[in-house]
Formats: C-alpha cells, sequence, structure tokens
C-alpha cells in the first residue's frame, strides 16, 4: 500500500535541505513510513544520511508538531507521517473493505493492533462523512451491521430473499420455470410497481392475536369452554 517518491522528480531543485525533502517524501505517501523506507524515497544526493541520523531528524519534527510518530508494525523501527492517527485508521478501513463488506468485529480483527481501539470511531466518522457505507442485515447475519467502501446492493439481499419464496411456490406445485416467468412478468406490470414506493407494513401488535370484544377466561362450574369462533354464553349453575 506504499506510496512514496522513488527518485527526484524532473525539472526538482537538487539543492533542497534535508527537512524539506523527508516532508515531501512523507507528504507522497499514503502510510507512514520508517526511516530506512524515507531514506530510499529521498533525492539521491540526500541518502548518504545515516538512519540513525535520519531517525533523530525525523524525532525533532515529532518534538516540533510537524510530523507524527507511529508504532512499529512489522518491523523494529518506528514510523513517522505528517497525518495524525484517525487519517492512518480510516485508510486502514478502506483498504481492509475493499475486499467486500464486513462487521465491526470482523473489521477489527483484520486491521493492526494498534489501530483497534479508534477503529469503532473512526468507521462512524466516515460513514457519516459518506466515504463509507452502512449496509442492511443479511438474512442470518446474526444482527450484525455490515459495512462497505460501496452503497448497498438490492441484488444481493434479492438472492437471499427469492429462494425460500420459490421454494414455498414449489410446494404448492408450481414449476421453477412458472415461478420465473411470474416473477418476471410481476416486475414488468406497471400497475404493481408503485407498491415499491409503499412503506413496509408494521408489524402485528399482539392484540391481532385476540381480537377486541373476545377476552379468554377460565370457564366457571357448569359452563361450557367458548370457541373463538363462537360468542360468550351464560349458562345458569
Amino acid at each position: 500500500m506504499t506510496h512514496v517518491l522513488e527518485s527526484t522528480p524532473a525539472g526538482a531543485p537538487t539543492d533542497t535541505d534535508l527537512p524539506t525533502a523527508v516532508q515531501r517524501v512523507l507528504a507522497a505517501s499514503t502510510e507512514p513510513l520508517t526511516p530506512s523506507k524515507v531514506r530510499s524515497a529521498l533525492p539521491p544526493p540526500l541518502r548518504a544520511v545515516s538512519v540513525d541520523e535520519l531517525t533523530e531528524l525525523l524525532r525533532r519534527q515529532v518534538a516540533a508538531q510537524v510530523l507524527q510518530q507511529y508504532p512499529k508494525y512489522r518491523s523494529q523501527h518506528d514510523r513517522f507521517w505528517d497525518r495524525p492517527m484517525s487519517v492512518h485508521v480510516a485508510a486502514l478501513l478502506h483498504a481492509t473493505l475493499t475486499e467486500g463488506p464486513l462487521p465491526l468485529s470482523e473489521l477489527r480483527r483484520k486491521i493492526p493492533a494498534y489501530a483497534q481501539a479508534q477503529a469503532e470511531a473512526a468507521l462512524q466518522e466516515q460513514v457519516s462523512q459518506g466515504k463509507l457505507y452502512r449496509h442492511p442485515r443479511l438474512p442470518g447475519g446474526r444482527g450484525r451491521d455490515l459495512f462497505g467502501v460501496r452503497p448497498p446492493d438490492a441484488k444481493e439481499y434479492l438472492k437471499q430473499e427469492l429462494p425460500p419464496i420459490f421454494r414455498r411456490l414449489q410446494g404448492l406445485g408450481f414449476t421453477s420455470e412458472r415461478i420465473r416467468a411470474a416473477a418476471l412478468e410481476l416486475l414488468h406490470d406497471e400497475e404493481w410497481a408503485p407498491a415499491l414506493d409503499e412503506p413496509a407494513p408494521a408489524p402485528p401488535s399482539e392484540s391481532a392475536n385476540n381480537p377486541p370484544g373476545y377476552e379468554w377466561r377460565e370457564p366457571s362450574a357448569g359452563s361450557t369452554q367458548p370457541t373463538p369462533d363462537q360468542p360468550r354464553t351464560e349458562h345458569p349453575g
């Protein structure tokens, strides 16, 4: 994921001082760099600087709040960059989600340990800015929201919802060919299309299971148990 200046651009001045050249290298990088990687990206006349000397310069830049120092990662050396940790964590999230939508728990496991504590805050910030997208929960997704670099695709949800519907209709005796043909015809029916704009029906309330005007009670002595289809009738004792 590292992209740094590999050589001096054409027409660039050759008398650039070391601190300025270092800042240019880090500004061109998409992630924090170790001192050795910074040195390899410097203009040739400045690559004679030792790693220890360059490390000391980088730390002075950190003390002056010009650069940021980052934890070690896959190396024994600290890393440096000109952007804060929040920017780096956001970049890690984007790079990880290019493989496909993931829940936060799995996303956190895939990024370096030093960035995991900031993952949720960075994710929410990216979603609020429209740079990442929250996806509705898939059936069987154990209630976990997914996040991705692109908006959710309704096709992926239809692929989950349609097979159970088709199987139920096949159980009623319809062939798969007839079901597919009917589905396509229904989707092309202009009279049916406005139904997509209607709000989803509210879930049934508990009162729907016991219609108004009917109350279940324990039968008294000498009375018969009423059925749901019959009104209550009092019987003398």
